[in-house]
């Protein structure tokens, strides 16, 4: 380029922000589709003897495309990760590793 010369660009249309809101939609689908499998998944491998550990795990909404899963029981992250005297007994994570790769693909198809 020889020095001195200008470019000028001139947008002639936007159509970022028309593409953007299509996508939040389908991301808040796909988040609380993730949200609610984890939960299902971890209440599902959770061991059980009075439940109290089952019914402590809940999705909750925090925005549209923000959701938390949590362990309400004291005791789910030494069932979790197990301590000496126990061995680990994992039900959220495997929960959200299942889930994980469906959700990947989900949101890499908003943005294909």
């Amino acid at each position: 380029m020889a020095s001195g010369t200008d470019v000028k660009w001139r947008v002639i249309s936007n159509d970022f922000p028309k593409i953007i809101a299509g996508m939040e939609p389908r991301a808040a689908q796909y988040v609380a589709k993730a949200a609610l499998d984890i939960e299902a998944g971890a209440k599902a491998r959770a061991p059980v003897d009075t439940g109290t550990l089952r019914a402590s795990i809940q999705a909750t909404k925090i925005s549209p495309t923000h959701w938390r899963v949590t362990v309400g029981a004291e005791y789910g992250i030494y069932v979790e990760m197990g301590t000496r005297h126990m061995a680990a007994q994992p039900f959220l994570t495997p929960a959200i590793n299942q889930v994980g790769r469906a959700f990947r693909q989900a949101m890499k198809g908003i943005v294909a």
